[in-house]
């Protein structure tokens, strides 16, 4: 079975948005995302995977997990701190296992996850309490008030919730996987009426601005109600469906519930579900305004879900009107970097950076984010995020570098949108293909995959015309709309090709072997548009230029008017003339 793991999103305003502590800058790899410190011999600052992050009022950044070294601190094991400057353990003898929720309030730290004795205390287990000096209980009970997981928990006013696979908490026969206590008296409480317990997991929990509890997990007919299963929320009255199915299920979500976040009233949930209350647009991650349930975002032709059919978020956090989502899932809306993580705007969803090889910025699962101070924080099990050697289970991505139009990664921040643009149009000479198919005239949808390796494409859209061919050198593109200082743009993303040749390292390659063109694209013509390669991309609004991906970097060429070249690793932007020429190293 699958090992749920969920990001905790504490107190009552659900994301708390200070300031970091300052120390060390790290520089951001050259897909946008920076390192967290570093470990002993200039290792990454974890061994291990992180499945919770938190922020305190002082603006610490709290990790827990799987990892047993962050940044070289003996104590630190499965929990620790990052200042800024540095990574600490909580205390001595450190845990002996996972931890996967974090919730801190009143300077103090609370955990839950897999661990026993905490701090030496043998009622300590699964749920404990960092004071600052100590490891303590949380729960008044006969021994330790939990037996089993805990995956999340959350704090509203004086009371905290903890939610995991356990039964009986604290000896209460109806507080099976959802326990609440009283953080002054210690005293704990069930949350249902006698006899109408949860009957499954309980694996996420967030509350409203109006401080109602939202519990999600693998429950179903929660207090009797039929459409109270997988999510439901908590108030003075008692528990709540949230709405109903339009199917065989009685439940408007119908599958297992793994992360929630909220913003004011509205609450987010990730799903494994598809189709929530009967909408085809609502798959995996849907807005519950406290009334009825709505889509965020749909596919390229608005007729289903921007997500994977098989996808799984994991984790949910909020900033403005930004909705961050992560877990598992890949090529969301055919994107080659929508891969694990993605945010929504308002209107559209945007992958988050780039590997700077053609696909999503963090290449692994992700089990937790929370926003602060302008900065996205991610946790989970990848490495090298954004090509950052040492981003490897936690790193973070400033929203400065998170535009209108997409997910930056050195600056350029353009992807697909959801809306309904003008249709793209072309006409072909010689040999081209749209999605592995003859291509003559017509319609050409946004998102398609074009190759013009051994013919020539005029390609007219709203932004522009342009006549886009590759001189018998591999030109395969995906064609992309989005925007650019918020105006429309289209872009030419050169994908595939075969990497392999380039295989001598670059101190002794010789010219020639450096110099060798894996991809290219020709392009001539007038309008907004963008050609993107591994290292580099350039913008143009009428001029004839090359585009071509080699061994030793990407190459933009202009044979007329002037090009604006990002630099995905100098994160820099470069004027290029005509009869001028740059090259852009990896």
């Amino acid at each position: 079975m699958r090992r749920i793991r969920r990001v905790v999103v504490l107190l009552l305003s659900i994301v708390v948005f200070v300031t970091l502590a300052t120390g060390t800058v790290a520089t951001p790899g050259p897909g946008g995302w920076d390192n967290l410190g570093s470990g002993p011999s200039g290792r990454s600052a974890l061994n291990g995977t992180v499945d919770a992050l938190n922020v305190d009022a002082s603006g610490v950044l709290y990790a827990g997990g799987a990892f047993t070294d962050a940044g070289g601190d003996a104590n630190a094991d499965y929990i620790a701190k990052w200042t800024g400057g540095k990574w600490k353990g909580l205390g001595s003898p450190a845990l002996n296992g996972a931890v996967f929720g974090i919730a801190v309030q009143g300077g103090k730290v609370y955990v839950g996850g897999v661990f026993t004795n905490a701090g030496g205390n043998p009622d300590a287990d699964y749920l404990a309490v960092w004071n600052g000096t100590k490891w303590g209980t949380v729960c008044n009970a006969t021994g330790s008030a939990v037996s089993g997981t805990v995956y999340a928990l959350q704090i509203i006013g004086s009371t905290i919730y903890v939610g995991g696979s356990f039964a009986n908490g604290a000896g209460i026969a109806d507080a099976d996987y959802l326990l609440a206590c009283d953080l002054n008296t210690g005293a704990p409480h069930a949350t249902t009426t006698p006899n109408h317990f949860f009957s499954g997991a309980v694996q996420a929990l967030t509350a409203d601005s109006k401080g109602r509890l939202y519990a999600g997990g693998s429950f179903g007919n929660l207090e009797g109600i039929p459409a109270a299963e997988d999510v439901a929320y908590l108030d003075g009255a008692g528990w709540h469906a949230m709405g109903a199915g339009s199917g065989s299920s009685p439940g408007a979500v119908d599958s297992h519930v793994r992360s929630l976040t909220a913003n004011g009233t509205d609450v987010y949930v990730g799903t494994d579900s598809v189709d929530v209350a009967g909408i085809p647009q609502a798959d995996h991650v849907v807005k519950w305004n406290g009334s009825a349930w709505s889509a965020l975002g749909s596919n390229a032709a608005g007729t289903d879900g921007w997500f994977p059919t098989s996808s799984f978020i994991y984790a949910l956090t909020t900033s403005g009107s930004r909705v961050f989502a992560a877990g598992s899932f890949q090529n969301a809306n055919g994107d080659p970097l929508a891969d694990f993580i993605a945010y929504f705007d308002g209107s559209a969803w945007h992958p988050i950076g780039s590997s700077v090889a053609g696909n999503g910025s963090l290449q692994g699962q992700i089990n937790a984010l929370v926003a602060s101070d302008g900065q996205l924080y991610a946790g989970g099990n990848f490495a090298n995020a954004g090509g950052n050697d040492l981003a490897d289970a936690v790193a973070s991505f400033a929203f400065a570098n998170l535009s209108s139009g997409g997910g930056g990664g050195g600056g350029t921040t353009t992807t697909t949108t959801t809306g309904s643009p003008p249709p793209a149009t072309g006409t072909a000479t010689g040999t081209v293909t749209v999605n592995g198919r003859p291509f003559t005239s017509g319609r050409i949808p946004y998102n398609s995959k074009v190759d013009v390796t051994n013919g020539s494409l005029v390609l007219k859209t709203d932004t522009g015309t342009v006549r886009l061919f590759g001189s018998g050198v591999f030109a395969k593109f995906q064609l992309l709309r989005g925007t650019d200082n918020k105006k429309p743009i289209v872009e030419l993303r050169l994908i595939q090709g075969d990497f392999s040749v380039c295989k001598r390292k670059k101190a002794s390659a010789s010219r020639g072997e450096a110099a060798k063109i894996v991809r290219q694209l020709w392009g001539n013509g007038k309008g907004r548009f963008r050609t993107r390669g591994r290292y580099a991309a350039a913008t143009v609004r009428g001029t004839f230029w090359l585009t071509a991906d080699r061994c030793d970097g990407t190459l933009t060429q202009v044979k007329r008017g002037i090009i604006q070249v990002s630099d995905f690793k100098l994160t820099k932007q470069i004027t290029v003339p005509a009869g001028k020429t740059y090259l852009a190293k990896p």
